[in-house]
């Protein structure tokens, strides 16, 4: 059985202007990238004026191993490299996910959406 897979990535960033790059990067490069990688979803959160926590979902384990590889390993190895703090959670969804109506409205209202193949 293929489970969805959730990834959460906290960085604690040096300052806010850093924490803002990393968003407009994510909005612009790492997105067009993770989704050809197979990505669900992505979202980012702030935390805080300096941390942010970044929310991937992904179809199952095999695709989140695939974007790890290639696109979020090298941004989290990056970052790990520049002594940013990063804490990683990731794990198989358990128990049914549950969907409001309201958030496909939301969504095509207030998202980017990606044509993937």
């Amino acid at each position: 059985m293929n489970l969805m897979y959730v990834r959460t990535i906290k960085i604690t960033f040096k300052d806010k202007m850093s924490k803002n790059m990393f968003v407009n990067y994510t909005d612009t490069k790492a997105d067009a990238e993770g989704f050809q990688n197979g990505t669900l979803m992505k979202l980012i959160f702030s935390n805080s004026d300096v941390i942010a926590t970044l929310v991937l979902i992904f179809p199952d384990h095999k695709t989140f191993m695939r974007d790890h590889n290639n696109t979020a390993g090298p941004i989290i190895d990056s970052f790990k490299e520049q002594g940013l703090k990063i804490e990683l959670n990731d794990g198989e969804v358990s128990g049914t996910t549950a969907v409001s109506s309201k958030f496909l409205e939301i969504l095509t209202k207030e998202g980017t959406f990606y044509k993937t193949d």
